[in-house]
């Protein structure tokens, strides 16, 4: 039974001062209020967030400040210095909804399986739309990322499979994240509301970093996984379970497709 549980909420953050005050100011607008605010300066460069930082620093929430090593690490070094049994990962430009933890910690007490909680996606800002992911078991995650990384997180699950793996610096980090943690049997559940506005811009990482190198992501994920992904490849096609993402593709097809990649009988 969770009692009150302290909720870390950790926000790497690298020049993005002119959105943290507005995601600073949300999170004091949640009804659960038992929660600290870590913001980790990623190595910022830009006077303006540097002065926002100082900012906060003298209105309670902790700064730190580290080397520039990307997401991963910031991520890693903010939970490191987390007082709190339950992290809360945000980023610096996207906010909660005032009832999401609320909501999480209710489903974290009630579902000892569930390690992760997040909810539906409002995507705003350059343009609107909303994002489903599914969450669920491991199966959910061989071929796509059903969690964002923007999520409540137990602690001790983050510690247990060591955080995310900061060799990942331009993205898909949560997706490999989350291929850990459901390895592990734990569950990821979804709230299906739209608690998560996740801002849209033309600085993006998505945009500038993993879609460029999104097939040298998928390559790192898959061979660092490789038995996992045989194994459970395995399982689905024996039951007939694959999960199509964009279109219906023979079940052989798919099969045969990623064991020749498993065996690098391609690139």
């Amino acid at each position: 039974m969770l009692q009150n549980p302290l909720i870390s909420v950790v926000i790497p953050c690298y020049n993005d001062g002119a959105y943290l005050p507005e995601t600073i100011s949300k999170l004091k607008e949640q009804t659960y209020t038992h929660f600290e605010i870590i913001v980790v300066n990623d190595g910022s460069t830009d006077q303006k967030t540097l002065e926002v930082l100082h900012e906060l620093s003298n209105d309670g929430v902790i700064v730190l400040h580290k080397q520039n090593g990307r997401m991963s690490s910031a991520r890693n070094y903010g939970v490191k210095h987390a007082k709190g049994s339950i992290i809360a990962a945000l980023d610096a430009d996207d906010y909660f909804e005032s009832s999401f933890f609320s909501k999480a910690i209710k489903i974290l007490d009630e579902k000892p399986a569930v390690a992760v909680v997040t909810s539906h996606i409002q995507l705003f800002g350059d343009f609107s739309q909303v994002a489903r992911p599914r969450g669920g078991n491991a199966f959910n995650f061989l071929f796509s990322s059903e969690c964002p990384a923007c999520a409540m997180v137990r602690k001790s699950c983050w510690d247990e499979i060591g955080g995310y793996d900061e060799n990942m610096k331009m993205g898909y980090e949560d997706w490999e994240f989350y291929i850990r943690i459901t390895k592990k049997g734990w569950l990821v559940e979804v709230i299906q509301e739209k608690l998560l506005f996740y801002r849209q811009t033309a600085g993006s990482t998505h945009k500038n970093d993993t879609i460029p190198h999104r097939q040298e992501l998928i390559n790192y994920i898959i061979d660092k996984h490789h038995d996992w992904y045989v194994e459970n490849l395995k399982k689905l096609v024996a039951s007939k379970q694959v999960l199509y993402t964009e279109s219906r593709i023979a079940l052989p097809t798919i099969f045969k497709m990623l064991m020749n990649r498993l065996k690098k009988k391609y690139l």
